[in-house]
């Protein structure tokens, strides 16, 4: 696009030049970064007229005349667009060049980030984004030396210098301004004198961890769980908003697979630049420009820039005592080492993990020996890789006591349950990733992945079942020993092909992939069941157990984009999966005579045969506009089960025994699906998303004859069940004040299920066995809000206040026993809660303070039914003194309560953990820490369970107090030559660097 300066310091187009502009959505790919980037390009054709596009309408017919979608699109006139300025104004137009055809085109550049900073401190004056012909424009800013900061998802960051002299003209013409494309395209910025806790933009959640003030040692597990809105139990699972993350990423690119640990439990804060939270399409979708509804949430941790150049590595070793013995805790021990290259877009990490202080697990006591080495390196502009391999060694012993109430109307009943586990795995396993593209219009990607597995484990239990009577009466009882050694291995390969026309937007997309998995398990069943008022049906078990497991699984898409009209595409994709599970069991009971294991059980040798083919014919529509977008369409969805159970060698050698056939079971689902979002200002955005989803009952669901392997509950499948059918709703509203450091997000979802797979239960009067079958109910749904508000508090923001409230509603649909026979009950169960987390900052003392109160309430439809209550209470507190000659002295005190659960589970805890650390060496570089956790001995691990059927408190054991002393050396290559400034926040940019202004 061609422009001129006139001497009013207007951009206006070219006079006598003629030009047509189509808008078309362009899918900018990165097959590992974390998030899926939409913008909008403008290409500029020569020999057409400049002038108001037609109105279009676009009719989408269903596929089997079903549905017609009848979806209206307008355009509105694109004239040239003069920008008037005024005195301080400063305005220009933001473009890039790109190849396409063996030429070069250019293109406008939307949504360019465009911020005025003071030099001294990289604070934020002024602030602008360029509109859909790239042009900004920055009003009334006072005369002074500036950087001009412009940054957009997915390309180089800029810096012009303004200078004072720049402002004696009426204002300021930059003309036209070229970006350049970036590889990563997880981005944005937020460059203030004092950097706020959180950011928000559209889908992501950005973190500072500066902020934070965390120890030079402590690793991303320590930092996430004092970020607002960020959850860590005690297994060193993540969740945000209560949707849990299975990955990291490191500057967009996928660290150790699905193995989120390895890097939350040995990276450091110190190289963390930004911890930003995104909810990422599927990493086929990103590819091929289809949305496949498909969603997750991830982390993508950027590194600092100046350390992208270098090695990083840090050592830890530690041992300590218990103060207070339990049966399996043993002297504790950590060993942690890290080791990784960072050059540019190549990363090299070498992790080894070794501790048994529970670090790796919640429930029981817990050794875990991690080794990994991960791995990142692009080639040529054409041509990257990534793979990962990983070992792990884990030992746990747990031990757990629950106690039950069955939700009766008419009696009451109780069951009792003490276990313990001892497990012992073995984990091998490696991913690669290879990502060619030969020109500009094809892309492939290759990915295959393998994982071993070999594990042991040892259960021991005691269940039994009590009446409501005065003297809680036993009405039957078990204890039962299980030895199970399984060995199994996972191998799958993937190819994807997306090819670009030369019309721009048109895209045709293949995919195809296999999996096998295989699993051997052999063990040993000891175990006895025992009916007090009915001794006939008492069971004595001694077993022998075998079973393989064959699951083969082959998946294809075909898809196709094309572009219409303006700003807007046609989307038609196929799917078909094809699933073959094969599950064959074998248990023989002990012969006395023989002194063997010879005589098959056929109570206990059921096995299952099944095939599953399901299919999706999509149809969707997409519309990008300068202010929003939106999404409708339609997805057709066949399926087709058929299924067998028998027992192998049931009647002879060779000669099953069948058990039941389900022949041809062929269902059909229409799935509708849209969203919508929308950009208010550069502050405020909100989007609204719908989405159907189907879900087919399992084999076991529909298998009608009876699995008693466990006597005290048989459980029968149903062959009438149909398939549910989810409806799933959320709206979100997300604003961030760049110039107060004040963010505000709202989440709110809906979701209600048609045919929803329900158990119904029964029980037998006089044993108290329980009897379990699926069957489909309509009247489930649940709805939740979550709000979360986070600011600062004065000028100097060294203190911030941030509130979390939510709320949430769940209607359930169960069974009560009412007159010896099961009645409907409808259970609505509502649930606020409040977190307030305050913390203050300045410099050499840093504390922060969080509040939570929870509050829930179960009420049932049935007369007679009481309503359950029960509070949860907690508050933390976490502070660090950093003191003279480098000590520094740390300490966290965690206070809960729990009230309303069974008698003697409630619980009133005080956990205090403290530290003291001396660094030492030239740069701080090594540590020693003396750390006591669990000071006043109070931890307690307590669960409440609730359900329509039942209500049920659990308690474990877990890791105790102990003393540990440890050793930390950190070294770092990297960043010995990084700027400072405005460059101190990047967000994985590759950044260029400052430069004057041609006039």
């Amino acid at each position: 696009m061609i422009y001129k300066k006139n001497f009013s310091n207007k951009l206006i187009y070219k006079e006598g030049t003629n030009y047509t502009i189509i808008i078309a959505l362009l899918y900018y790919l990165n097959s590992i970064v974390a998030i899926n980037i939409n913008f909008i390009r403008f290409q500029t054709i020569a020999g057409q007229a400049y002038q108001k596009q037609e109105q279009s309408l676009l009719f989408m017919n269903h596929l089997f005349v079903l549905i017609v979608i009848l979806i209206t699109f307008g355009g509105r006139a694109l004239q040239a667009q003069n920008l008037r300025v005024v005195t301080g104004d400063i305005g220009g137009t933001v473009f890039e060049k790109t190849a396409e055809n063996d030429k070069e085109v250019e293109y406008p550049v939307y949504m360019v980030n465009v911020c005025l900073l003071l030099p001294k401190d990289s604070s934020v004056v002024k602030f602008a984004t360029s509109d859909e012909k790239g042009n900004f424009l920055i009003k009334a800013a006072a005369p002074g030396d500036y950087l001009l900061s412009l940054s957009a998802m997915g390309y180089s960051k800029l810096y012009l210098k303004i200078t004072k002299d720049d402002f004696r003209k009426e204002s300021i013409a930059l003309g036209r301004v070229q970006m350049a494309a970036s590889p990563i395209e997880l981005a944005g910025i937020t460059v203030t004198a004092s950097p706020p806790e959180v950011v928000v933009k559209e889908d992501t959640l950005e973190y500072n961890p500066s902020a934070f003030r965390m120890q030079e040692s402590s690793v991303v597990e320590d930092l996430l769980k004092r970020l607002p809105g960020v959850e860590v139990e005690a297994d060193g699972k993540v969740s945000v908003a209560g949707k849990e993350v299975k990955r990291i990423y490191v500057d967009g690119k996928e660290f150790f697979g699905n193995d989120p640990k390895i890097a939350t439990k040995n990276l450091t804060v110190d190289v963390i630049d930004k911890v930003q939270v995104v909810e990422k399409k599927s990493d086929l979708s990103q590819l091929t420009g289809i949305d496949d509804g498909e969603r997750e949430t991830v982390i993508n941790l950027t590194i600092k820039e100046g350390m992208k150049k270098g090695w990083l590595g840090n050592i830890t070793a530690g041992a300590g005592t218990p103060l207070k013995q339990q049966e399996g805790q043993k002297q504790q021990y950590t060993a942690n080492g890290m080791v990784s290259r960072f050059r540019d877009s190549d990363q090299l990490a070498l992790v080894y993990h070794s501790n048994n202080t529970g670090k790796d697990g919640g429930q029981g006591i817990s050794t875990s020996n991690t080794v990994g080495l991960n791995a990142t390196k692009e080639m040529s502009d054409k041509l990257k890789l990534n793979g990962n391999v990983r070992y792990n060694y884990a030992e746990r012993f747990s031990k757990s006591n629950s106690f039950r109430q069955n939700l009766l109307i008419d009696s009451v009943s109780y069951r009792r349950d003490a276990r313990s586990n001892q497990s012992y795995s073995h984990n091998l396993g490696f991913d690669t990733k290879v990502e060619y593209k030969p020109d500009t219009l094809n892309t492939f990607v290759f990915s295959s992945r393998f994982s071993y597995n070999n594990s042991r484990t040892h259960n021991q239990s005691e269940q039994s079942t009590m009446a409501g009577d005065a003297d809680s009466t036993r009405v039957n009882a078990s204890t039962a020993g299980l030895r199970n050694m399984v060995e199994g291995w996972t191998l799958g390969t993937e190819l994807t092909w997306s090819r670009r026309f030369a019309k721009n937007g048109r895209r045709l997309n293949f995919t195809g992939r296999i999996d096998w998995n295989r699993n051997t398990t052999g063990g040993e069943n000891l175990s006895v069941s025992e009916f007090y008022f009915q001794p006939d049906r008492n069971k004595y078990l001694n077993q022998d157990l075998n079973a393989n497991t064959h699951n083969d699984a082959y998946f294809f898409r075909a898809s196709y984009v094309e572009p219409l009209g303006t700003g807007n595409t046609l989307q038609l994709s196929y799917t078909m999966r094809y699933n073959a599970t094969s599950n064959i069991r074998k248990t023989y009971d002990y012969d006395s005579g023989t002194g063997t294991y010879s005589i098959l059980n056929p109570d206990y040798s059921k096995s299952l045969d099944n095939d599953f083919t399901n299919q999706i014919v999509s149809l969707t529509f997409n519309a990008i506009r300068p202010k929003y977008s939106y999404t409708a369409g339609i997805n057709i969805v066949p399926s087709y089960t058929q299924s067998t159970s028998f027992i192998k060698d049931g009647e002879s050698t060779g000669n099953d025994s069948l058990l039941n056939r389900i022949d041809g079971r062929r269902v059909v689902n229409y799935v509708p699906q849209a969203s919508f979002r929308y950009r208010i200002d550069e502050r405020t955005s909100l989007n609204f998303n719908y989405r159907g989803n189907t879900r087919q009952p399992d084999v076991s669901q529909l298998d009608p004859t009876p699995n008693v392997t466990n006597p005290l509950n048989i459980r029968t499948g149903n062959p009438d069940l149909l398939p549910a059918f989810s409806n799933m709703i959320s709206f979100g509203l997300n604003n961030y004040r760049r110039e107060t450091q004040r963010s505000f997000v709202v989440n709110a979802d809906f979701s209600f299920t048609m045919n929803e797979i329900v158990n119904f239960t029964e029980y037998e009067a006089v044993t108290g066995i329980q009897h379990t079958r699926p069957i489909n109910e309509n009247g489930s749904w649940n709805g939740a809000a979550n709000v979360m508000y986070n600011f600062p508090v004065g000028s100097a923001k060294k203190l911030r206040l941030s509130t979390q409230t939510r709320v949430n509603y769940n209607n359930r649909i169960g069974y009560t026993m009412v007159n010896k026979r099961s009645e409907r009950n409808i259970s609505g169960t509502t649930g606020i809660s409040g977190n307030l987390g305050i913390s203050y900052n300045n410099g050499w003392f840093y504390g922060q303070f969080r509040g939570l109160a929870l509050y829930s309430n179960t009420a049932n439809s049935l007369e007679g039914k009481k309503d359950q209550q029960n509070y949860n209470f907690g508050v933390n507190y976490n502070t660090q003194l950093y003191l003279p000659a480098n000590w520094i002295l740390a300490s966290d005190v965690n206070y809960a309560a729990s009230r309303g659960l069974s008698s003697g589970y409630n619980r009133n805890e005080v956990l205090w953990n403290a530290s003291l650390s001396k660094q030492f060496l030239k740069k701080k570089q090594a540590s020693i820490i003396l750390q006591w956790n669990d000071i006043l001995q109070q931890r307690q691990n307590i669960r409440r369970n609730v359900t329509a059927n039942y209500i049920e408190d659990s308690e474990y054991n877990s890791l105790t107090s102990y003393v540990m002393i440890t050793f930390s050396y950190r070294f770092n290559t990297m960043g010995r030559q990084a700027a400072k400034g405005a460059r101190q926040a990047t967000n994985g940019f590759r950044e260029q660097e400052p430069k004057e202004r041609g006039r």
